[in-house]
């Protein structure tokens, strides 16, 4: 298995328009520039935005929109996006405030923000256990997956240079199954039209991950990461009281890698450190999300790469597991600017009539 991965990313893909020009009435041109400059907004301002679609019920496509049109003057950063996700905004919605937490991160920090409930700060001893407990829970989690499929979709977007105007790529429909503790990615369909070719190949390009079931969970706390963990502050997730835990492992420690390339003639890879943040349940002592950046090397082509990972319970053969339920991973080299979210659903069974070979050079 392997970490998320930039692949098959070709420049001849990826037309640019050239020689573009054309005239608009000078009162026009000042309707455009105000349109796309528009007021810059204060964190409060999107929070209220936000819990007031929540009250009023709006759908989450309709609040996205209107995330989309604010422009921050203040930083935003993930606990208020965490807040208001627990509070009711939807997944179009959380990826348009991650948009801005991306394009505000050089701005100042918000001199004040409304007061988000959490319990009092947790006392050494309870901090030790609720990791010892997810440390278990962790190591122990892929062993104690039983073999199912379920189906993976994944919309791929780009953004030339970084402008956070995403344009989609593609949307991929892919059977994962999870067989004797090895997953396995059949790639059924793009755009909805069925295909044969194999899900990492470099027909299919783009950016691409593996590893969502047990890999990433595991790295955390195996003794061999070494991993510095440290708790940092309450936070509620999807309705859950969460522990927040800052890590970092080191790359001499690390088992995530990336790869890069145009091609299976150039494909370049790098062992990559990470640092970020991982959050407990407090009531079940299970990871409920990873949020990771990676620590690459000063002269790979990639150079940013995050990962946020989300886990929630299905029923699988009528029974109870966490399991992947949302991932977004984002990439960036110099110009491209890459967005994958996953989406896990229709978890069942392995069943005896589905048949399935492995790829022993993975």
């Amino acid at each position: 298995m392997t970490a998320p991965r930039l692949a098959g990313c070709r420049y001849s893909d990826l037309m640019v328009p050239r020689g573009l020009s054309f005239r608009i009435p000078a009162m026009a041109a000042i309707a455009v520039l105000a349109a796309a400059h528009p007021p810059e907004s204060s964190v409060a301002t999107l929070i209220a935005v936000v819990r007031r679609a929540v009250a009023r019920q709006e759908s989450d496509g309709k609040l996205a929109g209107e995330i989309r049109k604010i422009r921050l003057a203040q930083r935003l950063d993930d606990h208020v996006i965490e807040e208001l996700e627990s509070e009711g905004a939807g997944p179009k919605s959380v990826a348009e405030m991650l948009d801005l937490r991306d394009l505000s991160a050089g701005l100042p920090q918000p001199a004040a923000l409304p007061d988000f409930p959490e319990p009092p700060l947790p006392m050494r001893t309870e901090q030790d256990s609720i990791l010892r407990s997810a440390a278990v829970n962790a190591i122990n989690y892929s062993a104690g997956l039983p073999d199912f499929m379920c189906t993976e979709v994944v919309h791929r977007y780009e953004d030339m240079g970084g402008t956070g105007k995403w344009k989609s790529r593609d949307v991929l429909q892919v059977t994962l199954s999870y067989f004797e503790h090895q997953e396995e990615y059949k790639l059924t369909a793009i755009n909805g039209h069925a295909t044969t070719r194999a899900y990492d190949s470099y027909s299919v390009g783009g950016a691409l991950s593996e590893g969502e079931f047990g890999t990433d969970l595991a790295a955390l706390f195996l003794p061999k990461s070494k991993t510095e963990i440290r708790w940092d502050h309450w936070t509620h997730l999807r309705r859950r009281v969460a522990h927040v835990f800052f890590f970092r492992i080191a790359a001499a420690n690390s088992q995530f890698r990336m790869e890069y390339g145009t091609g299976s003639d150039s494909r370049v890879s790098a062992t990559a450190g990470q640092h970020g943040y991982f959050y407990v349940d407090r009531d079940t002592g299970q990871v409920l999300r990873i949020n990771a950046a990676a620590d690459l090397p000063r002269d790979f082509p990639v150079r940013k790469a995050t990962t946020l990972l989300d886990y929630d319970f299905s029923t699988v053969a009528g029974r109870q597991f966490l399991v992947p339920l949302h991932a977004e991973i984002r990439m960036s080299t110099d110009y491209i600017f890459t967005r994958n979210q996953l989406d896990f659903t229709a978890y069942r069974k392995f069943s005896g009539e589905s048949t399935i070979t492995f790829d022993q050079a993975k």
